[in-house]
Formats: C-alpha cells, sequence, structure tokens
C-alpha cells in the first residue's frame, strides 16, 4: 500500500528577491481548509504574498484575512485610524480602512520605513491590501525582511538588543507602547529585528544618546536593499504581509495622481 501525495492547488511563485512570493491560480471562491492550509504555509516562507489583478471585493477581501487570523480592525484594536481615514462601515464592512486620496487622506508615516501599528501593546500580525486604483506611475511599496535584518547584526548587538526594550509612538497622533526590539515568530521560531524608523522613539533602557545611536544603526540596518523587495501595483492586486517580520514603505513619488486601496488589518486574537 503506497501513501497518497496530495498535489498542490495553488502556485506559489517566489519573487526571487529576499522575501515575497505570487500566488497564482487562487479563486477566493474555492477556499477551504486544504487552500487556507496552503496559503498560511506559503506566508510562513515568503513573509508577503501577491495576489495579480485578484480583484477582491470588500467581502472576499475580509473572507481571506480570516485565514490569517480570528480578528479583524480598521487600523488599532478598537478600529479606529490615527490619521482618520473612513472604513467602509457604511457598506457593512467596519473592519475595511478606505486609503483614498481623493478623500484627503494623509500620508503621514507611510512614506518611512515602518511596522504598522507598532505603537499599540497589541500590535496587528498582518494585512490584506487590495489596490482599486493605481497610481498611473509611482506608488510602488517596498517591504523589508527582518529576519535577514537580526541575522545581520554581530553576535554582540545580538546579545544586546535581546535584553532591550523600544518605545513605540507619535504623540499627539499616536499612543505610547513599549516592545521587545527583537522577537520570536511564533509560527516559524526565527528571530526578527522588532524597531522601525516610522515609531519607534527611544530605548527605554539606555541614556538618550546611546538610544539615538543604536536605534540609527539599526534602522540603517534594517533598511539595507539587498533586505527588500519592491512591487508596482496594477488594478486588482492584492497583497498579504506579515507584520512581525517584515517592515515597508509606500513611495510618495506620485504627486496629485488619484490613489485608492482597501486595508484589513489582522489580530491574532
Amino acid at each position: 500500500m503506497t501513501d497518497q501525495v496530495t498535489k498542490p492547488r495553488l502556485k506559489i511563485v517566489p519573487l526571487g528577491g529576499a522575501l515575497g512570493a505570487r500566488v497564482m491560480g487562487f479563486n477566493v471562491e474555492e477556499l477551504d481548509d486544504e487552500l487556507a492550509a496552503e496559503l498560511r504555509q506559503a506566508w510562513a516562507e515568503h513573509l508577503v504574498l501577491f495576489f495579480p489583478e485578484a480583484h477582491l471585493t470588500p467581502a472576499q477581501q475580509l473572507r481571506l484575512a480570516r485565514v490569517f487570523g480570528p480578528r479583524l480592525a480598521a487600523t488599532t484594536e478598537t478600529g479606529g485610524d490615527y490619521r482618520g481615514a473612513t472604513t467602509l462601515a457604511a457598506e457593512g464592512f467596519p473592519e475595511i480602512l478606505v486609503l483614498d486620496t481623493a478623500k484627503g487622506l494623509k500620508k503621514a508615516s507611510t512614506n518611512v520605513w515602518h511596522t504598522d501599528v507598532t505603537f499599540t501593546d497589541t500590535p496587528p500580525i498582518g494585512s490584506l491590501f487590495c489596490m482599486d486604483i493605481p497610481a498611473v506611475n509611482g506608488g510602488d511599496t517596498l517591504w523589508s525582511n527582518q529576519y535577514l535584518a537580526y541575522d545581520g547584526l554581530s553576535e554582540p548587538i545580538r546579545t544586546l538588543i535581546g535584553g532591550l526594550t523600544a518605545v513605540h509612538g507619535l504623540p499627539p497622533i499616536t499612543g505610547f507602547a513599549a516592545h521587545p526590539m527583537v522577537k520570536v515568530h511564533p509560527v516559524t521560531n526565527r528571530t526578527a529585528l522588532f524597531v522601525n524608523r516610522g515609531w519607534t522613539r527611544m530605548v527605554k533602557e539606555l541614556l538618550d544618546p546611546e538610544s539615538r545611536h543604536l536605534l540609527e544603526m539599526l534602522f540603517e540596518r534594517s533598511e539595507r536593499a539587498d533586505y527588500q523587495i519592491r512591487w508596482q501595483w496594477t488594478a486588482g492586486d492584492a497583497a498579504l504581509w506579515d507584520n512581525r517580520c517584515t517592515m515597508h514603505y509606500a513611495v510618495d513619488d506620485y504627486g496629485s495622481q488619484h490613489r485608492a486601496a482597501r486595508r484589513a488589518t489582522i489580530y491574532d486574537n
């Protein structure tokens, strides 16, 4: 008697850089436990998954996002957004944030390397982002692999930051929260650097000059070009990223062009 080998139903195509993969042949209407398991495995391996020209509806966006976490919100745990961006609550989807430049969206903090919502006590584990109207020129997004950022540090620095805590936030826009500077991913057991230029303000245990110099060195390390991938958006594209081991940067080079997208933020409890 021979064991049956289940053939994968999805084609996962790595981007060929430090992280990221395209998911080909995916139909959200066919989503079941088997497909969900394939997607979670691919997410753990590649950190960012792209669904080219998927054209997900809001309902489909939420259905797919729930594969990766049990609770969804527009931005923070309570749903609010620090930029005052609107949601699709009027259409029955309060968990979806609308990022539309035609609606006066403030771009603050997106065109700098950052990890989403680290200014709260329980940052999200990921986000599912759907591009409805890309800029005609520009407006790409970059992601950076923070496993590689940690691995690239010398052993003495890894030892030092392993016992330190960083404060995140930008009052009065946000509140403050403190997090370990190093985190072990609960699924992969890999260690990631967990500081970012957008939100990390200081190291609690250090004097101010020490904190500033250490953070600047870590920011430079985490933003290295060889840890990055870049995505050029097409209408209908969706991207799912792991907030626990990546940073991202939304390039603000499209001026007054119209750009509209939807984001569902994923929490693990």
